[in-house]
């Protein structure tokens, strides 16, 4: 922490005192009083997710469920088409228990695919088009998957891997299928000599059957299988339960967002992640709130959408939002629909939420950018920030009801506030564990003397005293400098304190042998030209940084002397910064061997 960070903590923890807390948050639970006492007494049902949305929209069909480039499904039409493809499931032999592989974006066919395989109690395994072709082979025969969803834009790429697997029907998708463009559009040219068939032949092929059979609730039933992102290894598969789901939807109603009948969330993050399906799909539908669908994942279209279908709701990362500070988008729209406006996935500064907030409010909406955090593992979201709790900039909010975090250190023992360790939390939305992966598992997951088992999220933070949960970075994301133990992300969010720092990434560097810190660095475009001019300017602004650093912590450690200029940075098919490409890059560094230290230049010894 730095020096003022330091002050703060010891002002705060005078505060503590005088609110008579313990000093504690999971003994405290300072979040509490943000609850809605009325709606965390209720009973959550005992349901499965087709069930659930099921018993709470039967009764009224005419109402808008899914709209989708044009067309306008109501909740008679969107049960139909989910007992059809139950039935096409059932045709092709999937039962209780069979996993069934989809591979497709936000269409109206994911959701239908996903109720109706909750429906005969099977598991939709969620594959992301981006898999490394090995691993699509390797996580098809894990679950024994024989029958494959997938989008027509995403096949070609995928099809000789398939060819390999143990796929036995191919179901091609096309992409514009439910929409009032489906007949003008390209479609996949389908081998008449393959095992591949058109989606609409698939449900066609189930018309014939007696009525699909609907599972009934049972504890800890698989429901469906994300994975994480293979950044350290091969992805493993999160196996999540309905019970993960249900309780997730549960939560908001407590926390005091709205989710009312008749109103309309935009779903844009990919079904592939867990907050894709559970948050943007299951948590509106099972209130009778609308889906608007879109499966471009464009800054662009995303703000031209809400310009147009007027969403109440919506969940997506920062760059998607920054596309209303270009004018040119918003134009002179009413934004007063606009009230729920979440963020997750991507860093938010303060500057850019302000800014993004300014134009809220000058266009009718006093709608904040609600900060969200959450992982796979635990369902969806851990913590949001909600209209009921003051929202602390900086912070990713509270937890959801009936969730309890704390920050430990590395023995599992319990940090008080503001000390930061590793970030825990008790969720009854918790993955089932990590499939056919008991060794991960095990790790993963913590027991206490209590019993009580946590996920251990692999985050580093702190909890303030109202119980607002600050994120600060990956707890494998350190360098050993000197024998210290030194956290990437410190360095990184100082530097971009300076405002003519873009972007930066802090890496441990191995130079033949002697650990160094290395800064990948993309300045702004004005001085990114500058120096171009005057090469002599780099050597002195890059020195500034190493000045700025060291006034923040005192610490020679935490000063890089190595760094990189760099113009973009290299990303994974995940759509994640590529670390370990970035890692193996040995050349094209500037090294900076000074800072000063009261008022005179020094060597800067390693």
């Amino acid at each position: 922490m730095t020096k003022e960070e330091l002050l703060k903590a010891k002002k705060d923890m005078l505060t503590l005192k005088k609110l008579k807390l313990s000093g504690y948050p999971t003994i405290d639970k300072p979040w509490m009083v943000n609850y809605n006492q009325n709606e965390l007494g209720k009973k959550i049902p005992k349901r499965t997710v087709y069930q659930e949305v099921y018993n709470n929209n039967i009764s009224f069909p005419n109402d808008l469920a899914l709209e989708f480039f044009g067309n306008k499904i109501n909740y008679s039409t969107f049960f139909k088409n989910i007992d059809a493809t139950s039935k096409a499931f059932q045709e092709y032999g999937i039962k209780k228990g069979d996993f069934v592989t989809i591979c497709a974006a936000g269409v109206p066919e994911t959701v239908y695919s996903f109720y109706a395989l909750s429906k005969l109690g099977a598991v939709a395994n969620m594959i992301a088009p981006h898999f490394e072709k090995k691993d699509l082979i390797a996580r098809i025969s894990d679950c024994e998957s024989n029958t494959l969803i997938i989008m027509d834009e995403f096949y070609p790429e995928l099809k000789e891997a398939i060819k390999n697997s143990r796929i036995k029907n191919i179901v091609i998708l096309p992409t514009l299928n439910s929409s009032i463009l489906k007949f003008v559009s390209k479609t996949y040219k389908i081998d008449k000599h393959s095992n591949e068939l058109y989606w609409n032949q698939f449900i066609k092929d189930g018309k014939n059957r007696e009525e699909s059979q609907v599972i009934t609730y049972e504890k800890d039933l698989p429901l469906t299988m994300v994975y994480s992102s293979g950044t350290t290894g091969a992805s493993k598969g999160i196996l999540l339960s309905n019970d993960s789901f249900q309780n997730s939807i549960q939560s908001y109603p407590a926390s005091g967002v709205d989710i009312s009948r008749g109103q309309k969330f935009y779903q844009i993050i990919p079904p592939w992640y867990s907050t894709g399906l559970s948050t943007s799909i299951h948590l509106p539908l099972s209130y009778g709130t609308s889906v608007f669908m879109d499966p471009r994942f464009e800054r662009d279209v995303f703000v031209k959408n809400i310009v147009k279908a007027k969403p109440n709701y919506c969940v997506a990362p920062t760059s998607m939002y920054e596309g209303f500070l270009d004018e040119k988008l918003v134009k002179n729209t009413d934004l007063s629909f606009f009230n729920y406006p979440f963020e997750g996935g991507e860093p938010l500064s303060d500057e850019v939420a302000i800014k993004i907030e300014e134009v809220f409010k000058h266009h009718g909406s006093d709608a904040k950018l609600r900060v969200a955090y959450g992982q796979c593992e635990c369902g969806a979201a851990i913590t949001t920030q909600t209209q009921k709790a003051e929202s602390t900039r900086g912070s990713v909010g509270i937890p959801l009801p009936g969730i309890t975090i704390g920050v430990f250190d590395d023995n599992f023992n319990e940090l008080p506030y503001y000390e930061r360790g590793q970030i825990l939390a008790n969720t009854p939305c918790s993955m089932l564990g990590y499939y056919k992966n008991e060794k991960a598992t095990k790790e993963y997951f913590h027991i206490d003397k209590n019993g009580i088992k946590w996920n251990c999220t692999g985050d580093i933070g702190y909890i303030d005293e109202k119980g607002n949960l600050f994120v600060q970075g990956r707890a494998s994301d350190y360098s050993i400098i000197n024998g210290e133990k030194i956290y990437n992300f410190d360095i990184e969010k100082i530097i971009m304190e300076l405002p003519e720092i873009k972007m930066c990434d802090v890496l441990e560097f191995d130079n033949n042998g002697i650990k160094e810190l290395a800064v990948h660095i993309i300045f702004t475009e004005e001085l990114q030209k500058h120096m171009e001019i005057n090469k002599i300017h780099l050597e002195e602004q890059l020195h500034d940084i190493q000045l700025y650093i060291y006034e923040r912590t005192a610490n020679k450690n935490m000063v890089p002397c190595r760094f990189k200029i760099r113009e973009s940075f290299p990303y994974a098919k995940s759509g994640k910064r590529d670390v370990e490409k970035i890692k193996q890059e040995k050349d094209g560094f500037v090294i900076i061997n000074k800072i000063i230290t009261k008022n005179k230049e020094k060597k800067l010894s390693r």
